[in-house]
């Protein structure tokens, strides 16, 4: 079973990065291979999404249950589909330093899947590393981006 962990400090406010991690809706606009997200519930403490991934000529969709603890951690567990396992976990620990300007945040991202499929499953391990390693710095990249944004329209507000 492919697995994964990485860690980052990251200098964006827990709330920031959580709000990016939790916003699954807008996953196809930034996560690499996800192609689509139908939300089929959501509060908040949980949202049950339905995601389509794709590499190469395979395309699969799966249920998940994301479980919200804001601004502390976001675990996402496969509830249906091809996967017989999958586990994601995002913990944020906000980072205070007298010497830092502005926040900072300790990032836990921790991953593993398997695939029911042999055939997907051997596909998606010979992917797995590219693609764990590019999901930190997508979301890096999209707060990096609503915080650019923000900010942007926080100095120049239309009248």
């Amino acid at each position: 079973m492919p697995h994964h962990e990485e860690r980052a400090t990251l200098h964006y406010s827990a709330d920031e990065l959580f709000a990016v991690v939790a916003d699954v809706k807008d996953y196809p606009a930034f996560v690499p291979w996800c192609s689509g997200a139908r939300l089929q519930r959501e509060d908040q403490r949980e949202i049950i999404a339905e995601l389509v991934i794709g590499f190469g000529p395979f395309q699969e969709s799966f249920t998940s249950q994301v479980t919200l603890d804001r601004p502390r951690q976001v675990l996402v567990h496969a509830v249906d589909g091809p996967l017989e396992h999958l586990t994601n976990t995002w913990t944020f620990i906000p980072i205070r330093d007298a010497t830092q300007i502005g926040d900072a945040t300790r990032v836990d991202f921790i991953i593993d899947f398997q695939f029911k499929s042999h055939l997907l499953d051997h596909v998606a391990s010979g992917m797995f590393h590219e693609a764990t390693t590019r999901m930190m710095s997508a979301f890096e990249s999209r707060v990096h981006l609503l915080h650019m944004m923000r900010r942007h329209a926080t100095q120049h507000p239309s009248t």
